[in-house]
């Protein structure tokens, strides 16, 4: 028993050497900023981790590395969550385990409030899959506000068509016209996004009590909004005209906005 005390003294010293070693032989990262570009030299070390990543030593800010986290925890894949390990900025790899549990002590040394999601990560042990088991709720929550900010402006229109064909009875059969041109598509866009995601909310979060106080909200809110504008979301009040309409459908509106492009710079040119 001795004997093997004795040699896992040594283990552990050479292992302890051995790191050491390789931390010196390892150079920083080329960057003295953090992730808002200003210098890392300003934040004191107890706001600040260092990590070795694929050879390389990276010094990250404390709040910066806690947002990458967050980001990774809160993807999404559509409206469904697909949470991942962070992901390395610099070089866009992921981070692992022991990165992690480095930057998570740190955290608990510092000031700074540790976000519940991170929490719960390092309560399960980095387990990627049991987080998104034990807290699909949560995510699903963020995938639907994740999704409204980052899907394309088409998909989204046909989102807010499909919610107002939802309450056509409710809504004295308003409707949303499918052929709206680009422009007062966009407009339609700002005006109907808070309704979309008490929408989205109402038909897929996983708490009954967010659903049905969301639905309500969407209902009343789009009930108001017909009454005042009832014609809103046709061509008519978007002043969009028959012929208009025909030559977007014909042409495109990609091939309209270059020969407008080509008009003003031809004016610009003539005015010069």
């Amino acid at each position: 028993l001795e004997l093997f005390s004795k040699a896992q003294k040594h283990y552990y010293s050479f292992s302890k050497l051995a790191k050491i070693w390789k931390t010196n032989k390892y150079s920083y990262y080329n960057n003295d900023v953090d992730l808002c570009l200003k210098p890392l030299s300003l934040y004191p070390e107890s706001q600040k981790v260092t990590l070795i990543h694929f050879k390389k030593k990276y010094v990250f800010r404390l709040t910066d590395f806690m947002n990458i986290w967050l980001r990774g925890l809160t993807k999404n894949k559509g409206l469904s969550p697909d949470p991942r390990y962070p992901v390395n900025p610099y070089v866009n790899k992921p981070f692992r385990k022991h990165h992690l549990y480095v930057v998570y002590f740190k955290l608990l040394d510092s000031s700074f409030m540790i976000p519940l999601l991170i929490q719960n990560f390092y309560q399960l042990s980095f387990n990627i899959t049991k987080f998104e088991l034990v807290n699909y709720p949560t995510l699903k929550d963020f995938a639907i506000n994740n999704y409204l900010q980052e899907e394309d402006d088409f998909t989204l229109f046909l989102d807010i068509i499909h919610m107002v064909e939802t309450f056509k009875i409710e809504l004295d059969y308003a409707y949303i016209d499918s052929r709206m041109p680009r422009t007062p598509m966009k407009d339609i866009l700002i005006t109907m996004n808070p309704f979309l995601k008490d929408f989205l909310m109402g038909a897929l979060s996983c708490n009954p009590l967010t659903r049905e106080l969301s639905r309500s909200s969407a209902l009343n809110g789009l009930r108001c909004f017909f009454n005042r504008f009832p014609l809103y979301g046709t061509l008519q009040y978007h002043g969009v005209s028959c012929s208009e309409l025909s030559f977007v459908e014909e042409y495109g509106e990609t091939d309209i906005e270059m020969s407008n492009e080509i008009s003003d710079s031809e004016l610009s040119d003539s005015e010069l």
